[in-house]
């Protein structure tokens, strides 16, 4: 009966040992469930009608990054108003935006709308409005995290 025991306990610690747990040098993949979203249409301003504008170049978090595609669209959005929308670019894998805007005091959110998952994800209250940041300048390289 010791012997059983000792088999029993010998192959249970033999394949705990060798099971396919993800160690540290293995990144973990996010799955993010698929959506319904249908596809936005978000229209870029008149630019015109604003006083100033701010450029940014964006990356994406890598949990979106993996689902990623050259019909993706990111919009900045002031109030309820559409002040700049961007595609993806896929040479250089985020999104050149750049804003429209009247004042320091606007709080842009951002949407992303990943083609791939049929998903909006929304970032309130992202930043405020800086016509000073500019997309090679400092500070205009931004990685937003946004909700999953």
């Amino acid at each position: 009966m010791k012997k059983i025991i000792c088999i029993i306990a010998a192959f249970t610690l033999t394949v705990w040992g060798c099971s396919s747990d993800n160690d540290s040098n293995t990144p973990a993949e996010s799955v993010i469930t698929p959506g319904d979203d249908a596809r936005p249409t978000w229209q870029s301003p008149d630019y015109m009608h604003y006083e100033q504008s701010m450029s940014v170049f964006l990356n994406l978090q890598s949990e979106l990054k993996v689902y990623s595609s050259s019909q993706d669209m990111l919009c900045a959005i002031v109030g309820d108003e559409v002040r700049g929308v961007a595609y993806a670019d896929t040479a250089h894998g985020g999104f050149a935006l750049t804003i429209a805007g009247n004042s320091s005091t606007e709080v842009i959110t951002l949407s992303y709308y990943c083609d791939r998952l049929h998903r909006i994800f929304t970032l309130k209250n992202w930043t405020t409005f800086d016509s000073g940041i500019k997309p090679m300048g400092t500070g205009g390289l931004y990685n937003p995290r946004f909700p999953l």
